[in-house]
């Protein structure tokens, strides 16, 4: 039986662009949670942004990863808090800004529903097509803050032949990183090792469960470490070529509730004593 779903947000539960999630999909989220079946979020993303796209409902992610594995949290409490390394950060910075109109953006521990952060070293020209297409508030600043930073991104507008370049190279230069990239155009920066597969385990071991009892979906790059570490992975129909080929099941697209429609087929079974039926 499965006990627990996990769903990455942009471009799975919720279309990339979209201020909140479906109501339909806010109704299969409570009527899983009332099967039993607890629910949370496998993103990229943090506490202020989940607000935001779940309208301020905050029992739709008490349990979850949040910020590609460097948060989890179980039942409202963050168990674990990983942050970024600012000196690597500036050195990641220094290489980016080689490429033209690319830059770093880094997002501050201490944070609102503003979504505050620093787009370093770049101008208000080229931050701000990224701060309105990722809703944050965006500070120029010309080198990486000292503050607490929970997370970094990447923002290259020149196709992605050359962000390929700017993660392989970005690695070798920072290799106290990884760079995943959730989104076109847009990398994140998480650190080396650390990622939605590896704070699995200990999101597991706080609730007392199984892997085989997860089900998780997915589409993109950020998503692979947790569908190759869990046996109940599923992608939806626009997600990446190697999201798809990771997961085991498959589903029809976000933008038209997919899984949604699971999620109430989940809660549907679980009720009834059986197996779902994407899972036969």
């Amino acid at each position: 039986m499965i006990k627990l779903v996990l769903t990455d947000m942009d471009n799975t539960l919720i279309p990339f662009g979209a201020e909140r999630v479906s109501p339909r999909a806010m109704d299969a989220i409570r009527e899983l949670r009332a099967a039993g079946v607890e629910f949370g979020p496998a993103t990229g993303r943090d506490t202020q942004e989940l607000m935001r796209f779940f309208g301020g409902d905050d029992s739709a992610f008490q349990t979850g990863i949040l910020s590609n594995g460097k948060k989890i949290y179980v039942d409202g409490e963050l168990r674990r808090k990983s942050l970024i390394d600012n000196a690597a950060l500036q050195r990641l910075s220094d290489y980016v800004r080689g490429f033209e109109h690319c830059f770093v953006t880094a997002y501050p521990l201490a944070n609102d529903q503003t979504n505050p952060a620093w787009c370093i070293a770049t101008t208000e020209a080229d931050a701000a097509p990224y701060a309105e297409r990722f809703k944050f508030a965006c500070t120029l600043a010309d080198a990486v803050p000292e503050d607490e930073l929970i997370a970094a991104t990447i923002a290259c507008p020149l196709g992605q032949d050359v962000l390929e370049k700017i993660k392989a190279g970005g690695m070798e230069a920072c290799p106290e990183f990884d760079l995943v990239q959730p989104v076109d155009a847009w990398c994140d920066v998480v650190p080396h090792g650390l990622n939605k597969g590896t704070a699995l385990p200990m999101l597991l071991d706080a609730m007392g469960i199984s892997q085989d009892e997860v089900v998780f979906f997915g589409d993109a790059e950020n998503d692979l470490a947790l569908m190759g570490a869990l046996e109940n992975s599923v992608a939806v129909a626009n997600a990446t070529p190697a999201a798809a080929a990771a997961a085991r099941y498959h589903i029809g697209r976000c933008d038209e509730d997919s899984v949604a429609a699971v999620l109430e087929e989940i809660a549907c079974a679980t009720r009834e004593g059986r197996t779902p039926r994407f899972m036969l």
